[in-house]
């Protein structure tokens, strides 16, 4: 499953105008289509594949941002969503935002988020991001047998994306890391022995279990890796328009149960809670030291 890498652009337009984007081919799919000619017609750029399976992260954050913007239609007008093509880099993800060109991504807490992108403080996974495995060698399980702590984790060495916000987390935490800019890669990396272990997601792990057992992959049977990680969607500070629809629609889809109903259609999810709830794995913890941080002046 991808990281968290898309990209969102929100526009107001009278149901009579036209929409002219240069050098950009869109395609509109109508939702939210409540009519109400007091408000004005809200169209959502999203920047995405257009086709995605169930598995993929874009998937999941469309149909929350979709969920949201539907619970609003009476409070903030009616919305369509419109797609261009995909910009993968966080740090352009974020300067678009900070430009004010588009308007919306999800990501981890990212404290290098230029000043004027804000996070909309609901976590869109609950606690799921805090939680990680480890994808190994499947001769390997007997090493990480023997990892009692974060300090014998130090003694073996982790591959991670060069650009996840779960990077600056390792680091800080002193776990010696092997770095690749692709997501495919970092599979064949392990398989190949180029480092020892694979930290992912809880929520993310059970359709890679999957699609690299034929490579020798295996989920590791004992650790679970635990630090604050809340994901969230982030937005223009002076864009209040939609940080207020997102807050109002994200509470009351939690508050008459239509979030936790979309939470328990993905299996990756549910199986991902399971393995929480089982609690007989050793749990390793780290600080994710600029979270931390910031809960202590802002709170969380």
């Amino acid at each position: 499953m991808k990281q968290f890498t898309r990209l969102f652009k929100i526009i107001l337009l009278p149901h009579c105008a036209v929409s002219i984007f240069f050098g950009l081919h869109l395609t509109f799919i109508s939702i939210g289509a409540i009519a109400d000619d007091t408000k004005p017609l809200m169209t959502v750029v999203v920047s995405r594949e257009k086709e995605l399976t169930p598995d993929h992260d874009d998937y999941y954050f469309s149909k929350v941002l979709e969920l949201a913007l539907a619970k609003t239609v009476t409070t903030h007008g009616p919305y369509r969503i419109q797609f261009v093509p995909v910009m993968p880099i966080n740090n352009r993800l974020l300067r678009e935002i900070e430009m004010g060109r588009v308007d919306i991504t999800w990501m981890p807490y990212n404290i290098n988020a230029p000043a004027q992108v804000m996070p909309i403080k609901t976590r869109l996974l609950k606690n799921l991001s805090d939680h990680r495995l480890l994808l190994i060698r499947a001769d390997d399980q007997a090493r990480f047998s023997k990892v009692k702590s974060i300090e014998d984790l130090r003694q073996l060495r982790g591959g991670i994306g060069s650009h996840w916000p779960d990077r600056i987390v390792m680091e800080e935490n002193g776990l010696p890391l092997v770095l690749s800019v692709s997501y495919f890669n970092l599979f064949k990396m392990l398989a190949s022995n180029r480092f020892d272990y694979y930290s992912r997601g809880v929520h993310q792990v059970l359709p890679e279990i999957r699609a690299y057992a034929d490579k020798g992959l295996v989920l590791e049977r004992e650790l679970l890796l635990r630090y604050d990680n809340p994901v969230y969607f982030y937005v223009n500070k002076s864009n209040t328009q939609l940080a207020e629809r997102l807050s109002l629609g994200l509470k009351m889809a939690m508050d008459d149960g239509s979030f936790d109903a979309l939470f328990a259609q993905f299996e990756n999810f549910t199986w991902a809670e399971s393995v929480l709830k089982q609690g007989n794995r050793r749990e390793i913890s780290l600080t994710n030291f600029s979270f931390t941080d910031l809960v202590e002046k802002n709170g969380d």
